[in-house]
């Protein structure tokens, strides 16, 4: 029942897997290197298809002969890993050497792939299927051992390989979410190792007397090859999919960002409601559909409505600020937003009732965008928090208190 299930769950995972890069195939089908990946992932999620035992009984059943869907899930293997080398030599390899390089690999796939089948219908291995521990109880049977070594031999290589290209290929691409999947893979070939050397070295000892841990090939081997089979599904479509995670999760940063300066839009545009060329949509399904457009004319809009107040900013306010902030020890960017959070407050309570702040005590406002929209719109996220900060209608307070006993600093 256990193999049942993680055989189950993993051929679900890795034909997935291969119905997602179909569907870019179907868009570039002359695509070699996508071609190659496709051929890989099928045939990386056959065999755990085939390995479960209701199947691996009913394809014997079909064929006429027992265990004979051993030789199909190793061989689909085979072609598994010669694919997924050739893949990587297309992706780190010279031009010039893509070629030569390709016709060693698939040479070396097919001679195996040959060596096994001939290997295996020597050997006497059709007396009662097993599917889940041949390899244990065919170890010391003629002709099979060597099926198995010939075929552990490919699987070593081919994951010695892959951790050396992935690995070094992982150090020099731009991409990050190809370097990750690079790195995934790296990891997924590890774990292939723990698969194929303790089924290799247990081999090698039955051909001198008794492996004694069966259980390394029975259990420990195939869980290996699931996380192997696991972690290659994920890394290499990873650079697919993660691409659409980051720019969704930028799309949610910029949802946000909208709405943590809607308050700052508002007070503003109430001011100056000449500035608003399109109301944000009430709708939100809207706002979703034209975020980029509302963002874009948020931002402006604010800047345009803070310069028309910088008139009014007063050079007490900025004290007053600096005063806050060291009591409550904010310091840097937050200083500044909560120092031009209340130049905002200040000067839209001025302008509501038709005055300027302090006629002839103008400040200096600090810019540190250099006239940046992304930077700019970081700046307002930060002063709109501010803004609702307790910190700025205590200070106004203070502020008014001050003014009405005769100075601009309480």
């Amino acid at each position: 029942m256990l193999f049942v299930v993680v055989y189950g769950v993993l051929s679900v995972i890795t034909w997935s897997a291969f119905v997602f890069k179909v569907r870019d195939l179907a868009r570039d089908w002359r695509n070699k290197e996508l071609q190659l990946l496709c051929l890989a992932i099928s045939t990386f999620a056959a065999p755990f298809f085939f390995a479960m035992p209701p199947v691996y009984a009913r394809v014997d059943a079909l064929l006429g002969r027992s265990n004979i869907a051993t030789l199909i899930i190793y061989t689909s293997v085979a072609i598994c890993l010669a694919s997924f080398l050739a893949l990587l030599v297309s992706w780190s390899s010279a031009q010039y050497a893509i070629r030569l390089r390709h016709r060693l690999i698939v040479g070396y796939g097919l001679a195996t792939i040959a060596a096994m089948a001939v290997l295996f219908f020597l050997g006497a291995a059709d007396d009662a299927e097993h599917p889940v521990d041949f390899d244990v109880h065919y170890a010391d049977t003629p002709y099979i051992s060597e099926f198995l070594l010939v075929y552990q031999c490919l699987f070593t290589v081919s994951m010695v390989g892959l951790v050396r290209m992935c690995w070094r290929y992982s150090t020099i691409v731009a991409g990050p979410w190809l370097r990750r999947g690079l790195r995934v893979i790296t990891a997924g070939a590890l774990a292939g190792l723990g698969y194929s050397l303790p089924k290799a070295v247990s081999l090698i000892w039955d051909l001198l007397g008794t492996f004694p841990f069966d259980s390394i090939n029975t259990v420990v081997a195939p869980m290996a090859a699931s996380v192997s089979a696991a972690l290659f599904a994920i890394g290499f479509t990873m650079p697919v999919w993660g691409v659409r995670i980051s720019a969704a999760a930028a799309w949610m940063h910029r949802y946000r960002a909208f709405r943590r300066r809607q308050p700052l839009w508002d007070a503003i545009t109430q001011a100056f409601p000449e500035i608003v060329l399109v109301p944000p949509p009430d709708s939100r399904v809207e706002l979703v559909r034209e975020l980029d457009f509302f963002l874009g004319r948020q931002v402006i809009e604010i800047l345009d409505g803070e310069m028309r107040l910088r008139a009014q900013y007063d050079s007490g306010i900025g004290e007053l600020a600096q005063d806050v902030c060291a009591a409550h020890r904010i310091t840097g960017v937050r200083a500044e937003a909560l120092e031009d959070a209340l130049q905002i407050a200040a000067a839209l309570r001025a302008h509501a009732v038709g005055r300027d702040t302090h006629p002839g005590q103008r400040t200096q406002v600090h810019d540190t965008t250099d006239g940046n929209l992304d930077q700019e719109a970081a700046r307002l996220v930060r002063v709109a928090e501010a803004l609702r900060s307790p910190l700025v209608p205590a200070a106004l307070a203070r502020l008014a208190s001050a003014s009405a006993q005769g100075g601009t600093r309480p």
